[in-house]
């Protein structure tokens, strides 16, 4: 019988590296749409990857061609850039080891406490889960180890519960 193929296929080293050299954000979207549209193989993601790092198009501070998937449950859509090592870069403060992306703590403090409740962080870091819910109409309470962070911390649940000052939008 006859079988009919889309022609597509993986590209070649040569077409990869040419489409590197575009900008980021078009390599990002490139990426996202081939993902969506292909089965999951960790070997060509990695395989993708390291054509990047070799090119020096691999970025050190956001994720550029992160897995992606349309199941609801799967949470891909998150803004790894959203944190407040944001805040800690801009004011010239320690940024955290780890930061953890405001989408994924407003998520699960919305799936997991009602406005007016308490939300405990037994690693508070620099507070963005108290920072989260205090703006979210929760209270909060966290621990850290770390007077730094603490102190960080505490000046950013202070600006999110309305008591510090934070610059608008029109203040930059």
């Amino acid at each position: 019988g006859v079988r009919r193929s889309s022609g597509d296929r993986p590209l070649l080293p040569d077409e990869l590296r040419r489409l590197i050299k575009l900008d980021a954000k078009l390599i990002y979207r490139g990426w996202k749409k081939w993902a969506e549209e292909n089965v999951y193989d960790h070997a060509i993601h990695v395989e993708f990857a390291e054509v990047l790092d070799a090119e020096g198009r691999l970025p050190p501070t956001f994720m550029i061609a992160p897995p992606h998937s349309d199941h609801p449950e799967i949470w891909t859509d998150v803004a790894r850039m959203r944190t407040l090592n944001m805040l800690q870069q801009r004011k010239g403060r320690e940024m955290h080891l780890c930061p953890l992306q405001f989408d994924i703590v407003e998520r699960a403090i919305e799936q997991h406490s009602m406005p007016g409740e308490t939300v405990f962080d037994p690693f508070g870091g620099i507070m963005t889960v108290p920072y989260c819910a205090l703006r979210m109409g929760r209270k909060a309470v966290a621990v850290e180890l770390n007077p730094d962070y603490f102190a960080d911390g505490c000046t950013y649940a202070e600006i999110a519960a309305g008591g510090g000052q934070s610059p608008g939008l029109f203040d930059l």
